[in-house]
């Protein structure tokens, strides 16, 4: 278990070196997400020894590494900045931003990586049968379209790529054109179930434990399901909710190709060829329920080599985000035996034992630690699909929205 004085934060320049520790910090909210963009929240008297650099003014592109037991937790810039003075002569900061992974959603999958966007040679960023494993094949989109290996003015300052460990899956195929790196990793990780029972790949940007670099990293997740479990009856839960929601897609049709139909002032653009997926739910709450949907994959062309190796990865990412949805928000008791951030983290699957639906075995989505120098640390934990957390707006969020407008309209003040 820990305590808020466990955490530790650091203030970070533009080059991500550290320039100093907070120490007089009232709040502190992080909200991780498995393979998403996290947030985080952070209050602080004005008058720590640190505070001035928190503003932007003094601290241009700085940011926040908050670190757990010695080890980088969660580290992002500062994209929110607000002060605020009371009548007793209190005066506090907040400051908010995004983590890291941020800079996974700025950066887009350029078709050729390698020339500029007027010197395009290919149409699509396209992987064949790949040999590699599916980390490799992350951490290369990665380094061509934001890293070291990416044309000079795409680099990502300070952005270093892990070394691969051969984790995933051979035989993958995808094509890709202007999607966000962060729509394209999602996707990639998805389709690789790794392990017996299966686990899964995650993956994240963080400030580096030994250098003023920050890393994209890949680690495999864990199935936990019989060493982490909640119920009430082992004194572990302190509160839960629990919902279940209805699949938004179960059979997929998918249109692969383009072609040209005449017969019209502006020719309409049809699908070469239909294919149908179906997917056996693994919540089986809604038996016999058929949901169709359509899926526009054009970029695939029927007659590669590969074509049906890209349509399975498009047909079961299609009928994985449409599954049945199942989402547990849960307030755990720490214990010696099971803290979150030591024993399991995001990505692993868990155990929760909940009235009516009993028991739960899912992946950990989100984990939302606020450590309050008055109150100590709470955790709220949630397990579940993708389809349901991955829209989740917590209140750390709401916060940061609230606050970059509050910013906004000082900035904008006549």
């Amino acid at each position: 278990m820990y305590s808020p004085l466990d955490l530790q934060v650091y203030v970070r320049d533009s080059g991500h070196q550290i320039i100093g520790q907070l120490d007089d910090f009232t709040r502190v909210q992080l909200v991780m997400r498995y393979n998403a963009i996290s947030n985080w929240v952070l209050n602080i008297s004005a008058t720590d020894r640190n505070a001035a650099l928190l503003a932007p003014e003094s601290n241009p592109n700085g940011g926040l590494i908050f670190k757990l037991y010695g080890s980088t937790l969660l580290s992002g810039p500062i994209h929110a900045f607000g002060y605020a003075s009371d009548q007793d002569g209190t005066r506090k900061l907040t400051v908010a931003g995004p983590d890291d992974t941020q800079y996974l959603a700025n950066a887009l999958v350029w078709p050729d990586p390698a020339h500029a966007v007027d010197s395009q040679a290919t149409a699509y960023y396209a992987v064949t049968n790949s040999a590699s494993y599916t980390e490799t094949l992350m951490k290369n989109l990665v380094n061509l379209n934001m890293g070291p290996g990416a044309i000079t003015e795409r680099r990502k300052r300070g952005l270093t790529v892990e070394a691969s460990s051969n984790r995933g899956k051979t035989g993958q195929s995808f094509t890709y054109r202007f999607e966000t790196v962060l729509e394209a990793l999602t996707e990639i990780a998805r389709g690789a179930p790794i392990g017996t029972p299966p686990g899964y790949l995650g993956f994240r940007i963080r400030q580096k434990d030994t250098s003023a670099e920050i890393e994209f990293q890949v680690y495999s997740t864990t199935n936990r399901v019989d060493t982490a479990t909640f119920s009430e009856g082992r004194g572990n839960l302190v509160s839960s909710s629990y919902q279940v929601t209805a699949p938004t897609m179960t059979y997929a049709v998918l249109g692969a190709g383009r072609s040209a139909v005449d017969g019209a002032e502006n020719a309409a653009v049809v699908a070469k060829e239909l294919f149908g997926y179906t997917r056996v739910d693994t919540q089986p709450v809604f038996p016999g329920y058929r949901v169709e949907g359509f899926v526009d994959v054009g970029e695939v062309d029927p007659t590669a080599t590969d074509a049906q190796a890209q349509l399975d990865e498009k047909g079961q990412d299609a009928l994985y985000t449409g599954a049945t949805s199942v989402s547990v928000s849960m307030d755990p008791q720490e214990t010696e035996q099971l803290t979150f951030a030591k024993d399991y983290f995001l990505g692993d699957q868990v155990t929760v034992v909940v009235p009516y639906a009993g028991v739960i075995q899912e992946q950990v989505r989100e984990a939302e630690l606020t450590f309050d120098a008055s109150n100590g640390l709470t955790t709220e934990i949630t397990v579940g699909t993708e389809a349901t957390t991955s829209h989740k707006t917590s209140g750390a969020t709401k916060r940061l929205n609230t606050l970059a407008d509050m910013v906004k309209k000082l900035n904008t003040r006549k």
